[in-house]
């Protein structure tokens, strides 16, 4: 092998080494396995659950030792890490959402000449994938899309005051991580759905979250069918309102769908 193959060889290897380094050295507080726990409201978790909780303890101190015997080449892993903004965290596994989540943009539309809106469209941007159907290929797509909008949805909720948290907050208070959602869903929108003397004039990005039961918890089927059911008619496209003249709700505005609570935390002209 050429001596460029060999840099190149090791290099790679150094590279994937740094990387797994630094997963395993992932920040925040290591929660130790505890012992076999043994759910009973379903079979397949009282099977699996004490079967992989013994696994997991077997495989605890495996980590941790290899964290001991690389703690000399921490600095330089990190440093290069940090130099090549190729560090991975697995920290995105430890906090599950807890509650259903989901997204919807809201467009108030006008005539080209008219200030005032004349209906609304509602299309839910979260998640890409409908609930109800199996996604297979998809899936791949579907969850970088869903990890994009979360991840803004975060660093929003971040960067945002509470003290904004009152119906006369205007929009240019607002942080603007939402602003490229908006946007870029009301552009597709704009080409999709409107007629040459129409516009948008005004753009919402609301927030919805439903109850999820926690582990060994029982669905509760009746609110899973009214909600797969509101679900069902965003699934079918977006959802027009074309009476009346539709009104800008205040800031956080409330609305209540099945068992849905969304909220509203972005808006824009």
């Amino acid at each position: 092998m050429s001596p460029v193959r060999w840099v190149l060889s090791l290099f790679f290897a150094w590279h994937v080494t740094a990387i797994a380094l630094g997963s395993l050295q992932s920040p925040g507080v290591v929660v130790p396995v505890g012992p076999p726990r043994h759910p009973e409201h379903d079979r397949l978790a009282a099977a699996l659950t004490p079967r992989l909780d013994m696994l997991a303890a077997a495989i605890e101190p495996i980590p941790a030792a290899i964290i001991r015997v690389a703690r000399p080449l921490r600095p330089l892993y990190a440093r290069y890490l940090q130099t090549t903004g190729v560090s991975q965290s697995w920290k995105m596994f430890s906090n599950p959402p807890q509650v259903h989540q989901y997204l919807r943009v809201r467009y108030y539309v006008g005539s080209a000449a008219d200030a005032e809106p004349a209906w609304t469209a509602t299309e839910l941007v979260l998640p890409a994938h409908r609930e109800d159907q199996v996604r297979l290929l998809t899936a791949y797509w579907a969850s970088s899309r869903d990890k994009a909008l979360t991840s803004a949805l975060q660093r929003f909720h971040q960067n945002r005051d509470n003290r904004l948290l009152k119906p006369d907050t205007r929009s240019t208070d607002l942080p603007d991580d939402l602003a490229p959602i908006a946007r870029y869903f009301a552009r597709r929108f704009q080409r999709a759905a409107l007629r040459d003397d129409e516009r948008i004039l005004r753009r919402e990005v609301w927030y919805g979250v439903a109850p999820m039961p926690g582990p060994g918890g029982e669905i509760d089927r009746l609110r899973a069918a009214a909600r797969l059911e509101v679900l069902g008619e965003y699934y079918q496209g977006n959802v027009d309102n074309h009476f009346g003249r539709p009104r800008y709700p205040p800031y956080h505005a409330i609305e209540e769908e099945a068992d849905i609570t969304w909220a509203l935390e972005y808006f824009e002209p």
